[in-house]
């Protein structure tokens, strides 16, 4: 429908409202509220940060040994499974409504709290229903590898020398030497192989090597990288992308503007939500509030009943986690006052957890990995050998669920922000990738299709019907349509008489 007036006899004036052929869908994104966590997530939550910390120096290699010692200091250690036994005893990983004895009975289980809870717990579970090492560490992504290791793509990721600085985009039509510029000024990202005498980076064995390198680098330089690589070796696009017209196709060009609006986005959306009244409390000031709880004899008047159903969930049901946690705590300087310090040991000693700590990064990935995914052809597990790989390749879609789940388990080694907080800025990303997929595509007016899992493991297809002139996209969800994720569109159309 076409913007037109025509005049009646009667004087009257009708207004024929729409869009214009060729202009994007009006789309909003709607922002996903805080998480909801009751007692028992918020224990089992709390929980899962003190383990991140307890093994942060722990090799990726030796993470799947439950014999595994850790040593804390010269007379505390214990091993992998002594942790995971210590995780499974709470609550919310056992499923089990028990009762917390007081003048108003707190339950906690899972299905205390609506929403996406009972989902982001399932995450954490094997296919059995049980926390394991490998789902502990797989993060709030849906992949199931069979090992635990960081995504291939980290062995695309190098820094170019020259400095970063904030910069505009080009034109999406502008020439490639443009677009080269354009990624290595504000990320830092090149096409150019490191010199052999560049310094090489510190290799990514840790968990805290993990964390340092990315809260150092801009958040889509590894993604520009891994974005260059893959269009060097001519990896190929979506089968969905082909087969339509010279000047619709996605170039090289194309596919870095995509980012760089995508990125742009999620940078908005990802401070937004920091804005927000509903924002949770962060997970140090909720340690600080239990250790006070704990010390105190006597519950504090006023205080808080899900903190303190926290507290005594933590207390009751993982005592030896809270003592590892105290003696690290403790071996790390910490005053000694005579009860048990159970603060988030901090990451460094110069680098405190802030709120906007890897907020954005971790929306950033959640975008940029859902684009990869969608423009080259991760349906049919493409295999592409990149530097770095092993065997005759790798699959790029399992390897960008992988990087954004390597990005989410960065800031929960610092303790800076919940899982539950990576589950919801994973998605808003992915739905930030789907808004630029949809807007771009619908306003070139060809039809066209691409598909990929989601986060969730779910299979997703984009598909751009051309009609008049301009285009109509659909969400599928497993193969039945489905609303766009966290989008409130007004297509409606809307009459008026002047």
């Amino acid at each position: 429908m076409s913007n037109g007036n025509e005049h009646q006899p009667n004087g009257l004036r009708i207004i024929d409202g729409g869009l214009r052929p060729g202009a994007a869908a009006n789309v909003q994104l709607q922002l996903p509220t805080a998480p909801r966590m009751g007692p028992a997530e918020l224990a089992a939550e709390l929980a899962e940060l003190y383990a991140m910390a307890l093994v942060r120096d722990l090799p990726f290699a030796l993470m799947q040994d439950p014999h595994c010692e850790i040593w804390i200091d010269a007379s505390t250690r214990f091993t992998l499974h002594e942790l995971l036994c210590e995780l499974r005893s709470l609550s919310w990983f056992n499923d089990q409504a028990l009762p917390v004895p007081g003048p108003v009975e707190t339950v906690l289980c899972s299905r205390a709290v609506c929403g996406d809870a009972d989902h982001r717990r399932t995450l954490r579970l094997n296919g059995d229903g049980q926390l394991t090492l490998r789902s502990l560490f797989r993060g709030v992504v849906a992949h199931r590898g069979p090992t635990i290791r960081l995504s291939t793509l980290h062995a695309t990721d190098h820094r170019s020398p020259s400095e970063t600085e904030p910069c505009s985009a080009p034109e999406a039509d502008a020439p490639m030497s443009r677009w080269l510029d354009y990624i290595e000024r504000c990320s830092g990202a090149s096409l150019a192989a490191p010199a052999p005498g560049d310094p090489q980076p510190e290799a990514l064995i840790t968990p805290r090597a993990l964390a340092e390198r990315l809260h150092g680098s801009h958040p889509c330089r590894i993604y520009f990288n891994a974005a260059l690589r893959l269009l060097a070796r001519q990896a190929p696009l979506d089968p969905g992308l082909e087969g339509i017209a010279p000047s619709a196709r996605v170039s090289a060009q194309t596919l870095l503007s995509m980012m760089a609006d995508c990125a742009e986005r999620a940078f908005t959306a990802a401070m937004r939500m920091q804005g927000r009244a509903d924002r949770l409390s962060r997970p140090g000031v909720t340690a600080a509030r239990i250790t006070a709880l704990l010390a105190s004899e006597d519950q504090p008047c006023g205080s808080d009943g899900d903190i303190a159903a926290c507290a005594e969930e933590l207390a009751g049901k993982t005592p030896q986690l809270l003592h590892w946690v105290d003696r690290m705590n403790r071996a790390q300087g910490r005053t000694a006052r005579g009860r048990s310090d159970l603060h988030l040991p901090s990451l460094r000693a110069d680098l405190p957890p802030h709120r906007a700590d890897h907020v954005a990064k971790v929306v950033v990935a959640g975008a940029l990995s859902t684009l990869l995914k969608a423009v080259f052809d991760s349906r049919r597990h493409a295999r592409l050998r990149m530097v770095g790989s092993s065997g005759s390749g790798i699959d790029i879609g399992a390897e960008a669920d992988r990087l954004a789940g390597d990005v989410a388990l960065a800031r929960s080694v610092t303790g800076s922000a919940y899982q539950a907080e990576n589950f919801n800025d994973l998605r808003l990303g992915e739905a930030i990738a789907c808004q630029v997929l949809r807007s771009r595509f619908e306003a070139q007016g060809q039809g066209l299709s691409m598909g990929f899992t989601n986060f969730d493991g779910r299979l997703v297809d984009l598909a751009v019907h051309a009609h008049g002139g301009s285009g109509h996209a659909t969400f599928r969800l497993d193969g039945r349509l489905a609303p766009w994720p966290m989008e409130a569109s007004r297509n409606a159309s809307h009459l008026a008489v002047v």
